[in-house]
């Protein structure tokens, strides 16, 4: 849910909330929320009660849903952080969700009483420090292809087409300037340098 639905979802409603709607999450605030509701649903009270409570654990899963979508909304906008900084936030967030998911992997003894055998909690904490590093590393290496792929060049002031040939098509317009004869310079005719030995 986190790592493909919840990227996607606030994917899809951002062009639907651009505008001053958009701008009233700061980065800072979506980490918050992600790292406050994951530890906060990993309370040995919260996963017993969940486990009872049926209504509980609906609301838990919903406000799980709300700090993720609070998570993602600042990597998914358009008119928000610059690429670098996207992935600089998605790097920083990437260290809290460690602890949680590494605890309960590495346990000796069980914190919870919803589990039925230690190896049960040790799977549980491999599940979310797994799903919580996929899925920032999915979005930082999507955010890596998207800047390292060319844009398209705005056409050159003359608007002359460049010749088809060895140059790329992703290359620069004035790349294929390079291949002309540089013009000459009046009275002064071009010497060889000296290799200054």
């Amino acid at each position: 849910m986190l790592t493909v639905v919840i990227p996607l979802l606030a994917y899809g409603v951002s062009p639907l909330l651009s505008g001053r709607a958009a701008s009233w999450l700061h980065p800072v605030v979506g980490i918050l929320a992600l790292n406050l509701v994951l530890f906060g649903s990993q309370l040995p009270a919260v996963v017993d009660l969940a486990t009872r409570d049926l209504v509980f654990r609906e609301a838990a899963q919903a406000v799980f849903l709300i700090g993720a979508f609070l998570f993602w909304w600042p990597v998914v906008r358009r008119d928000g952080l610059s690429p670098i900084a996207k992935i600089g936030y998605l790097m920083v967030a990437g260290v809290p969700p460690t602890i949680p998911g590494i605890t309960l992997a590495l346990s000796h003894h069980l914190f919870y009483h919803a589990y039925r055998s230690l190896e049960d909690q040790q799977a549980a904490g491999l599940l979310l420090f797994g799903t919580a590093k996929f899925a920032l590393v999915a979005g930082t290496f999507v955010l890596l292809w998207r800047l390292l792929t060319p844009q398209p060049e705005p056409p050159d002031r003359d608007d002359r087409r460049s010749p088809a040939g060895d140059v790329p098509p992703a290359a620069p317009a004035w790349l294929w300037r390079l291949d002309e004869e540089l013009p000459l310079e009046a009275d002064h005719p071009r010497l060889p340098v000296g290799s200054g030995r």
